[in-house]
């Protein structure tokens, strides 16, 4: 799960929200700690503030550091707030001023605090700092310029009264320590500094960082306001697939259309088809369908009037590469190995093993247990290093659903045996794409607890440092303590689940480790039995997500179906028979249209039933079959609702929920296997539909994939993949996807980015402090390759 530098406040995973309550953590905040200066001392090479009343000369513009400073387009970027629990607060543009309320001043000057990043301050340069403050009742702030990470030194900083009315402040300062590259100018308005009485709110106007030595390069324009109005997947089309492109025009009647290849040349001809207004954009569309032109070809663009599309190619291999980069997103994500060449594909995105640690991780201090596990191993949940087992128990049956899926449904096997894959294990004999996953379920079997201890049998939730750490972070430099969490009913299920549909997958691979994971699903099994209501607590942990699931009926439910297409014990049917849960397969996930997350998942269960043969009579797998067909056509129902025709629904509220990607993903799994269950090509035709959204046609004509189209994914939400953060540390690699548009703008870096009421489709902006939007997980990765392969499977035929 990730945080952001301080992600306060809320987690969701795929559509959950849980409060997460961060604990006070300097370093996750930016602030002065034990290892810094104090708000009484500077430290060395710290100018002391000027006379506060001081008058400044602001200099021309052209010397501005800051790239906000009046806030009159109602935009506070790169302004963002920071509150370190308890500290609570939000901010907004009001009347041209940047005001945020402290709802909780916290402890600490800085548990409430605002800032300025993205500017280098410059050795032997001289500054000059001048800005209007004011607050709703007299109370303190104090600004610094100083270092955004550890150690945190400050260059400059004042404390100044703050009364009811605007008043000028101005300092200056020189600096003398090496250039600073990811410098922040930080406003402290917390903690015991802070005497109004919560709710308060401090604002700012006028706000200037000159250097006469600096000049502001020119702005870069809008590149959202740039993406084409002829919006079209710009990965490229298969041959024999639909094709279709979404037009952003407010003409009411049908428009004329051209498909240019290469060289510029009309190759085909229409008129476009007026959707109308779509509710999910703000647009005005009007739909292109040029599936009858099937030519392979490069640099094809589609041209409606004067306006262009991105150019893209038709052709039979456009995922050939993409299934493999976005398997590759799981060695780039391991712990507790070395990511080296040539696996890591770029030198840069090599790093020592992180986290050698694990081996031995304790218990977390009041958890209940005193006893440590080897927790090494597994995939990094997401941006942070956090190792979740509800998180892992889905992305691990996703890689194995589409190994059984090729090996019973497919003709695809081959493309993920041994050597396939870019990673260490290559030429072992066993299929690459379970040497993958393995890397994660020895993690997730290293959770359960042992024999002889309290509540054996039974799996921690989860594990993860013990606070918050900040961007710009590779595993190895991670040297938080790291510990387990209770165990939970919920992933002591994911390891019944996981670890039955290990046991068959390996039985003819490797009849030990098949036995080990079998042992360990039935311990499981037994032990959730006997604790069935064992729930993470909600609210989080400093450090860690809170993954809380207080209704588990649907992992018991997929766990007994894991089990008994491995075993057919009568015990496992006689349970699935008996649930409720057996007689519908499911479509709403948290009020979204969806089959599964990490926290419904008997649909999991359903789909293996379907797939795998064996113990599941014909009549029963042939109704699971249907059910799955019947899902599918209500995600196509969604589809044809929608101007980009996209595969999610909005909520009744007409809004995106987090990861609202992730749900396109899963809703396009299941419509490719209704495809493999029915062989209708409308179900193809869905699949389709739903990459050529992620691809790049959407509202904002955003590729949401690292690496591939004109307007690519670059700065995902992760601790390593950093470098817009800090510029010594690699750009993410080439096929990781976006959660993508979020209508509730939880993190401060949209809530400042001024989409406040945005329209779904654009409630995104491409940034690594915007977490709530541009998140990455494995267990969205691991749906987007299922799927990118089932594409590139159909490709051939």
């Amino acid at each position: 799960m990730n945080d952001s530098l301080l992600k306060p406040w809320i987690l969701r995973r795929a559509g959950r929200v849980s409060a997460l309550v961060l604990g006070a953590l300097a370093a996750s905040a930016g602030c002065a700690t034990s290892q810094g200066p104090s708000a009484e001392a500077p430290s060395a090479g710290a100018a002391p503030g000027a006379d506060p009343g001081a008058a400044a000369s602001a200099g021309p513009a052209q010397t501005n550091l800051l790239k906000a400073s009046d806030f009159n387009d109602n935009k506070s970027l790169p302004w963002t707030t920071s509150f370190t629990a308890p500290g609570a607060g939000s901010a907004e543009v009001k009347n041209g001023a940047y005001c945020v309320t402290v709802t909780n001043k916290g402890s600490n000057n800085w548990d409430a605090q605002f800032r300025h990043r993205e500017m280098v301050i410059q050795k032997g340069h001289s500054y000059t700092i001048q800005y209007k403050a004011w607050a709703s009742a007299p109370t303190k702030a104090r600004p610094k310029v100083g270092m955004s990470g550890p150690p945190y030194d400050e260059y400059w900083y004042e404390t100044v009264e703050l009364g009811t009315e605007p008043k000028t402040f101005s300092g200056k300062f020189s600096m003398a320590k090496a250039d600073d590259a990811t410098a922040e100018l930080a406003f402290h308005i917390g903690g015991a500094m802070a005497s109004a009485k919560e709710p308060f709110e401090v604002c700012i106007d006028d706000i200037r960082l000159d250097d006469p030595e600096f000049r502001a390069a020119a702005p870069a324009g809008d590149a959202a306001a740039a993406a084409p109005k002829v919006a079209v997947n710009q990965v490229g089309y298969l041959p024999g697939a639909i094709k279709i492109a979404s037009v952003s025009n407010a003409a009411t009647a049908p428009l004329a259309w051209e498909l240019l290849d290469g060289s510029g040349k009309p190759v085909a001809r229409g008129q476009t088809k007026v959707f109308g207004k779509d509710g999910a954009s703000g647009d005005h569309v009007h739909l292109v369908d040029f599936t009858a032109h099937k030519a392979p070809g490069q640099g094809y663009v589609l041209k409606v009037g004067e306006e262009k599309s991105y150019p893209f190619d038709i052709g039979a291999d456009i995922y050939q590469k993409l299934k493999y980069d976005a398997l590759a997103y799981f060695y780039h994500n391991r712990s507790g190995i070395e990511i080296k060449m040539p696996y890591a594909g770029k030198p840069e995105l090599a790093r020592p093993a992180g986290h050698l640690q694990d081996k031995s991780t304790r218990c977390l201090k009041g958890s209940g247990c005193d006893y440590a596990l080897d927790a090494s191993r597994g995939w990094y949940d997401a941006g942070d290093h956090g190792k979740y087992v509800v998180n892992g128990g889905i992305s691990v049956w996703t890689l194995l659903n589409w190994h059984e899926r090729t090996k019973h449904l497919g003709s695809s096997s081959a493309d993920f045996g041994d050597g396939k894959l870019s990673i260490p294990e290559g030429k072992n004999n066993v299929p690459d794409i379970l040497d993958e996953a393995r890397w994660e379920i020895e993690f997730l079997l290293g959770m359960q607890v042992p024999e002889g201890k309290p509540l054996a049998g039974m799996v921690h939730h989860k594990m993860h440092d013990d606070a918050w750490t900040g961007l710009g972070l590779a595993p190895h430099e991670d040297k938080m303590t790291r510990s387990l969490h209770k165990p939970s009913t919920a992933a002591t299920l994911n390891v019944a689940a996981v670890g039955a549909q290990c046991a068959r997958v390996w039985k003819t691979v490797d009849a030990a480790f098949s036995a080990r994971c079998l042992k360990a699903a039935e311990r499981a099994w037994a032990a959730a039995k006997q604790n069935p209501a064992l729930y993470a607590p909600p609210g989080g942990d400093k450090g860690g997500g809170p993954y809380d699931d207080t209704d588990v009926k649907d992992d018991f439910y997929w766990a007994a179906a894991e089990l008994f297409v491995t075993t057919g014990k009568p015990e496992y049917k006689q349970y699935l028979q008996a649930s409720p849960l057996n007689a519908r397969f499911p479509t709403e996930v948290d009020g979204v249209a969806s089959s599964m997350n990490w926290k419904v998942t008997d649909a999991l269960g359903q789909i293996s039933m379907a797939i795998v043969p064996g113990h599941v009579d014909a009549a029963w797998q042939q109704q699971l079959r249907g059910r799955i067909a019947k899902a599918a056509d209500q995600y196509l129902a969604v589809a044809e609702k929608e101007g980009y025709r996209t595969l999610v629904q909005r909520t009744p509220a007409g809004k995106y929920e987090w990861g609202s990607n992730s749900f396109v993903l899963n809703n396009m799994l299941v419509v490719a296997l209704a495809h493999d269950f029915t062989k209708q090509p409308k179900y193809l035709d869905g699949v389709v539909l739903g990459m050529d959204y992620l691809l790049g046609r959407n509202a904002l004509g955003q590729s949401y994939v690292t690496g591939y189209g004109d307007k690519p994914l670059e700065n995902p939400h992760h601790r390593f993949w950093a470098h817009q953060a800090n510029g010594k540390y690699p750009k993410a690699p080439p096929g990781a996807v976006s959660g993508g548009p979020n209508s509730s703008l939880q993190d401060p870096h949209v809530q400042s980015a001024g989409l406040k009421g945005c329209v779904a489709q654009r409630c995104f902006v491409d940034h690594i402090e915007a977490w709530s939007v541009n998140e990455i997980t494995i267990n969205w990765n691991a749906p987007f390759a299922w799927v990118t392969a089932f594409l590139d499977e159909k490709a051939g035929k």
